[in-house]
């Protein structure tokens, strides 16, 4: 079965949320997306509010997880994250927690103004940052949120 690779930076680094919509899924580890910056934006009807995305910043940086899964996972994902219409599906080039560099699937909203997640949203990003050993206080920076 031909597989490829995803980069989770938002709910999907929740890895319960993560293996009910792609079962089949396997964490490869942390990764990095140089470049790039957490904002939110748009509406989610599910968390009630602004969810994430990334947005280029040759500044910094955004943690997350790689996840190497079938390409039928792939079109579940795609489905879930409203690709094309909400969400968009790219490629982009990753660094993996030994600084390997991966090629997977990221996917881009569109936002035209950031806003704040969803708390509920927000306490679903804290949890897995805490787990995963992220550093809490550039998410609770991109947020706004001084807790």
């Amino acid at each position: 079965m031909k597989q490829t690779l995803y980069f989770a930076y938002g709910s999907n680094l929740d890895l319960a949320r993560m293996r009910r919509r792609c079962p089949t899924a396997a964490p490869v580890g942390s990764a990095t997306l140089w470049g790039w910056r957490l904002a939110f934006g748009g509406h989610s009807s599910t968390w009630g509010g602004p969810v994430a995305t990334v947005v280029r910043d040759a500044e910094v940086w955004v943690d997350g997880v790689l996840y190497r899964l079938p390409f039928d996972d792939l079109t579940e994902l795609d489905r879930y994250e409203g690709h094309p219409h909400v969400y968009r599906r790219i490629r982009l080039l990753v660094e993996g927690d030994q600084g390997q560099p991966h090629r997977a699937h990221v996917y881009v909203l569109a936002v035209d103004e950031e806003e704040a997640p969803a708390s509920e949203y927000l306490k679903v990003l804290r949890r897995a940052y805490r787990r995963l050993g992220f550093d809490p206080g550039r998410l609770l920076a991109t947020t706004g949120d001084v807790r």
